[in-house]
């Protein structure tokens, strides 16, 4: 594949604006190199954009300084979100972890929030709403572009590009060319909920949970409360079930009563009322979703003008709150490789650029895939939390000072 210059600019396509999308998207118009970045909602309001993140030093915060955007994400995100507290289903405190001011340095930021800021950070002519990548095909002329056939509202075209970058999330169009590897069912399925003006309707709940997260394990289910920058709270049940068990159960989960009495009569009846109000006083909006994840392993063989990033890479569960972090950081990654292979004072061919930032991108995903897999098994082990426990401790002694373990724990 001949070498790129500034002499002939590099058509790139960007396809799904998440964070790792748009970071990259940021990045790429700070170097002055043109993009197309598309994505198949219509608008940036067009869809829920779920709860709370932290945001990690070496990764997150690391794309966000490249972007210049850290000291305005500094205005938005919040340190108390840090606040960690984890007990089993009576109630019974493992760990408690509050007031840290920051001491972790891995504040937390509202998605939308994060999202918006990135959106606002961009010409608006650069983001095509309403554009869903059809399918993607190598170019006829076997040069390494390939051919994205979109579809809009005022019908289909096609485009081509020197790179398509798929950051297109776990179901991605652009991953099959590189593996035929797909996501497979983690073992848990989650209900997604929220509690709205939780400080004046259910004021034990807000104390409860405080101003970051709540985690509660036993017997391979857990509720997790978290709070949000609206003031309201989150509201996770996780199970472990089969990958069809939200379907053969039968409980319409769209149906708020029958949603709430099956979970405290049938999978939660045995916690305490305490945090069974997680559950009672849910509003009506409930999502329900079985957790996929890629093999901790998952790897592909590079090909000339494809790349992803973020979950079409390495799609993973929450528990360790790796996904949009690896997102950011592949972002940045992937920019230095293109700013290195469009620089006239570089010989560098760009596909040996990319083969070196994906070379790169699965040796950090590998390990925090491993991490959240081995989280996950701790979380919904039948004694947990106190196994889950004792690995934190041990990794905060490593790294920082423990958290406050309560008086009788054993």
């Amino acid at each position: 594949m001949a070498s790129t210059t500034t002499s002939t600019p590099l058509r790139i396509a960007i396809i799904g604006a998440g964070p790792g999308g748009l970071v990259l998207a940021r990045l790429l118009h700070l170097a002055n190199i043109p993009f197309a970045l598309y994505e198949a909602e219509p608008s940036r309001t067009s869809r829920e954009q779920g709860g709370s993140l932290d945001l990690h030093e070496e990764s997150g915060q690391l794309a966000l300084h490249a972007a210049g955007l850290y000291s305005e994400w500094k205005k938005i995100a919040r340190s108390e979100g840090e606040d960690m507290r984890v007990a089993d289903k009576h109630g019974k405190l493992f760990m408690e972890e509050v007031d840290t001011q920051g001491r972790n340095n891995r504040p937390e930021v509202d998605r939308i929030q994060l999202r918006g800021l990135l959106l606002d950070s961009l010409p608006e002519e650069t983001i095509h709403w309403g554009h869903k990548m059809r399918s993607i095909s190598p170019s006829s002329d076997d040069d390494g572009k390939h051919d994205v056939h979109l579809e809009t509202a005022a019908g289909t075209r096609m485009e081509t590009f020197d790179l398509v970058v798929g950051a297109d999330g776990a179901w991605s169009k652009v991953r099959p060319l590189l593996s035929g590897t797909k996501p497979h069912y983690s073992t848990i399925s989650c209900l997604d909920t929220r509690i709205r003006s939780v400080d004046t309707l259910h004021p034990a709940i807000s104390k409860l949970v405080g101003q970051g997260t709540y985690l509660a394990f036993s017997d391979r289910k857990g509720l997790v409360g978290q709070r949000n920058g609206d003031g309201s709270i989150r509201t996770y049940i996780m199970l472990q079930k089969p990958e069809t068990w939200l379907k053969d159960v039968g409980v319409d989960w769209s149906d708020e009563m029958a949603t709430k009495n099956y979970m405290l009569e049938e999978e939660f009846k045995d916690w305490s009322e305490e945090l069974k109000g997680l559950i009672t006083h849910a509003n009506p909006d409930i999502a329900a979703r079985p957790f996929y994840m890629l093999p901790t392993d998952f790897s592909w063989t590079s090909k000339p003008g494809l790349t992803i990033l973020g979950d079409a890479a390495h799609l993973m569960t929450p528990f360790a709150g790796e996904g949009v972090n690896l997102a950011m950081a592949d972002a940045m990654d992937l920019s230095k490789a293109i700013v290195k292979a469009s620089t006239e004072s570089e010989d560098t061919q760009l596909f040996d650029a990319i083969k070196e930032f994906e070379k790169t991108m699965l040796v950090r995903s590998h390990e925090k895939m491993e991490e959240t897999w081995r989280n996950l098994e701790l979380f919904f082990k039948p004694d947990a939390p106190k196994e889950f426990v004792q690995v934190f401790e041990e990794m905060m002694a490593a790294h920082g000072p423990p958290p406050e373990v309560p008086k009788g724990y054993s």
